[in-house]
Protein backbone atom coordinates (compact mmCIF):
# COMPACT_ATOMS: atom_id res chain seq x y z
CA UNK A 1 0.00 0.00 0.00
CA UNK A 2 1.34 2.92 -1.47
CA UNK A 3 0.86 6.81 0.69
CA UNK A 4 -0.66 9.47 -1.43
CA UNK A 5 1.61 12.11 -0.03
CA UNK A 6 4.86 10.13 -0.37
CA UNK A 7 7.99 11.61 -1.92
CA UNK A 8 7.62 9.49 -5.06
CA UNK A 9 3.80 10.54 -5.51
CA UNK A 10 4.65 14.53 -4.99
CA UNK A 11 7.55 14.17 -7.72
CA UNK A 12 4.89 13.20 -10.01
CA UNK A 13 3.59 15.70 -12.39
CA UNK A 14 0.01 16.82 -11.42
CA UNK A 15 -2.55 16.11 -13.83
CA UNK A 16 -4.32 19.30 -14.92
CA UNK A 17 -7.34 20.10 -13.12
CA UNK A 18 -10.51 20.95 -15.70
CA UNK A 19 -11.54 24.74 -15.69
CA UNK A 20 -8.10 25.77 -14.40
CA UNK A 21 -5.03 27.52 -15.90
CA UNK A 22 -1.07 26.83 -15.59
CA UNK A 23 -0.75 25.06 -12.45
CA UNK A 24 -3.75 26.02 -11.32
CA UNK A 25 -4.09 29.44 -11.27
CA UNK A 26 -7.63 30.90 -12.41
CA UNK A 27 -7.87 30.63 -16.45
CA UNK A 28 -7.34 34.08 -17.66
CA UNK A 29 -11.25 34.19 -18.99
CA UNK A 30 -12.69 33.85 -15.24
CA UNK A 31 -10.26 36.70 -14.27
CA UNK A 32 -11.64 38.42 -17.29
CA UNK A 33 -15.57 37.95 -15.95
CA UNK A 34 -14.52 38.78 -12.16
CA UNK A 35 -13.89 42.38 -14.06
CA UNK A 36 -16.62 42.70 -16.23
CA UNK A 37 -18.69 41.89 -12.50
CA UNK A 38 -16.67 44.62 -10.77
CA UNK A 39 -16.96 46.97 -13.73
CA UNK A 40 -20.75 46.91 -13.15
CA UNK A 41 -20.65 47.50 -10.05
CA UNK A 42 -20.66 44.29 -8.56
CA UNK A 43 -19.33 43.72 -4.73
CA UNK A 44 -16.03 41.66 -4.36
CA UNK A 45 -17.92 39.05 -2.84
CA UNK A 46 -20.73 38.95 -4.85
CA UNK A 47 -18.64 38.65 -8.21
CA UNK A 48 -16.46 35.79 -6.72
CA UNK A 49 -19.70 33.87 -6.26
CA UNK A 50 -20.83 34.73 -9.55
CA UNK A 51 -17.61 33.47 -11.38
CA UNK A 52 -17.51 30.42 -9.08
CA UNK A 53 -13.87 31.15 -7.34
CA UNK A 54 -13.60 31.69 -3.71
CA UNK A 55 -13.18 35.16 -2.11
CA UNK A 56 -9.49 35.16 -1.10
CA UNK A 57 -8.43 34.28 -5.03
CA UNK A 58 -10.67 37.26 -6.02
CA UNK A 59 -9.19 39.48 -3.95
CA UNK A 60 -5.74 38.49 -4.86
CA UNK A 61 -6.14 39.13 -8.24
CA UNK A 62 -8.04 42.84 -7.45
CA UNK A 63 -4.98 43.95 -5.10
CA UNK A 64 -1.91 41.85 -6.66
CA UNK A 65 -2.89 40.35 -9.98
CA UNK A 66 -0.38 37.98 -11.54
CA UNK A 67 3.01 39.11 -12.43
CA UNK A 68 4.20 35.80 -13.18
CA UNK A 69 1.39 35.85 -16.15
CA UNK A 70 1.83 39.38 -16.86
CA UNK A 71 -2.24 40.07 -15.12
CA UNK A 72 -2.38 43.82 -13.53
CA UNK A 73 -4.58 44.03 -10.34
CA UNK A 74 -7.96 44.26 -10.92
CA UNK A 75 -8.15 47.49 -8.85
CA UNK A 76 -5.73 49.15 -11.58
CA UNK A 77 -6.98 48.16 -14.46
CA UNK A 78 -10.97 49.39 -12.70
CA UNK A 79 -9.17 52.44 -11.96
CA UNK A 80 -8.35 53.18 -15.67
CA UNK A 81 -11.49 52.32 -16.79
CA UNK A 82 -13.48 54.66 -14.53
CA UNK A 83 -11.67 57.36 -15.83
CA UNK A 84 -12.29 56.71 -19.68
CA UNK A 85 -15.57 56.54 -18.46
CA UNK A 86 -15.76 60.09 -16.70
CA UNK A 87 -13.78 61.70 -19.56
CA UNK A 88 -16.34 60.45 -22.37
CA UNK A 89 -18.80 61.70 -19.74
CA UNK A 90 -17.03 65.17 -19.37
CA UNK A 91 -17.28 65.04 -23.37
CA UNK A 92 -20.61 64.48 -23.10
CA UNK A 93 -21.54 67.12 -20.81
CA UNK A 94 -19.95 69.68 -22.32
CA UNK A 95 -21.41 69.18 -25.66
CA UNK A 96 -24.72 69.33 -23.78
CA UNK A 97 -23.86 72.85 -21.94
CA UNK A 98 -23.22 74.24 -25.27
CA UNK A 99 -25.85 72.86 -26.88
CA UNK A 100 -28.29 74.85 -23.54
CA UNK A 101 -25.72 77.58 -23.54
CA UNK A 102 -26.98 78.29 -27.95
CA UNK A 103 -30.50 77.82 -26.46
CA UNK A 104 -30.25 80.47 -23.81
CA UNK A 105 -28.15 82.70 -25.73
CA UNK A 106 -31.38 82.40 -28.83
CA UNK A 107 -33.83 83.09 -26.02
CA UNK A 108 -32.14 86.58 -24.76
CA UNK A 109 -31.56 87.51 -27.84
CA UNK A 110 -35.23 87.22 -28.14
CA UNK A 111 -36.31 88.50 -25.41
CA UNK A 112 -33.96 91.82 -25.77
CA UNK A 113 -35.73 92.50 -29.55
CA UNK A 114 -38.98 92.50 -27.37
CA UNK A 115 -38.28 95.56 -25.16
CA UNK A 116 -36.08 97.54 -28.08
CA UNK A 117 -39.05 97.30 -29.85
CA UNK A 118 -41.29 98.31 -27.13
CA UNK A 119 -44.12 96.20 -28.06
CA UNK A 120 -45.92 96.61 -24.47
CA UNK A 121 -48.66 93.35 -25.04
CA UNK A 122 -45.61 90.87 -25.43
CA UNK A 123 -43.36 92.76 -23.18
CA UNK A 124 -41.11 90.44 -21.50
CA UNK A 125 -40.61 89.35 -17.85
CA UNK A 126 -37.65 91.32 -16.65
CA UNK A 127 -37.56 88.88 -14.25
CA UNK A 128 -37.21 85.66 -16.37
CA UNK A 129 -34.69 87.89 -18.40
CA UNK A 130 -32.56 88.03 -15.05
CA UNK A 131 -32.70 84.46 -14.76
CA UNK A 132 -31.93 83.58 -18.12
CA UNK A 133 -28.56 85.83 -17.89
CA UNK A 134 -27.45 84.29 -14.60
CA UNK A 135 -27.90 81.18 -16.07
CA UNK A 136 -25.75 81.95 -19.30
CA UNK A 137 -23.43 83.23 -16.97
CA UNK A 138 -23.16 80.16 -15.02
CA UNK A 139 -23.01 78.30 -18.34
CA UNK A 140 -19.96 79.78 -18.88
CA UNK A 141 -18.22 79.39 -15.83
CA UNK A 142 -18.77 82.44 -14.15
CA UNK A 143 -19.76 83.17 -10.39
CA UNK A 144 -22.73 83.75 -9.53
CA UNK A 145 -23.23 85.76 -6.34
CA UNK A 146 -20.79 84.41 -2.95
CA UNK A 147 -22.96 83.18 -0.33
CA UNK A 148 -21.62 84.55 2.47
CA UNK A 149 -21.11 82.49 5.93
CA UNK A 150 -23.34 82.94 8.63
CA UNK A 151 -22.06 82.49 11.70
CA UNK A 152 -23.05 83.11 15.10
CA UNK A 153 -20.06 84.29 17.54
CA UNK A 154 -19.30 83.03 20.73
CA UNK A 155 -19.13 84.84 23.39
CA UNK A 156 -15.50 84.70 23.79
CA UNK A 157 -15.33 86.13 20.07
CA UNK A 158 -17.31 89.01 21.00
CA UNK A 159 -15.05 89.59 24.12
CA UNK A 160 -11.54 89.54 22.14
CA UNK A 161 -12.91 91.85 19.87
CA UNK A 162 -13.72 94.18 22.20
CA UNK A 163 -10.50 93.65 23.58
CA UNK A 164 -8.38 94.68 20.46
CA UNK A 165 -10.71 97.58 19.78
CA UNK A 166 -9.88 99.19 23.42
Amino acid sequence: MTNERSLENLKLPKEKKEGYGYRYSIPQEKIDELFACLAEGMSLKKASKQVKISFMTARKYFRQGDEKRGIKPLQYRLTIFQDKISQKFNILLEERRMELLSTIRMAIKHMHKEIESGNLLNKPNLNSLDKLIRLEIFLLGGVMQKEHEKKMMSAEEISDGDNQEG
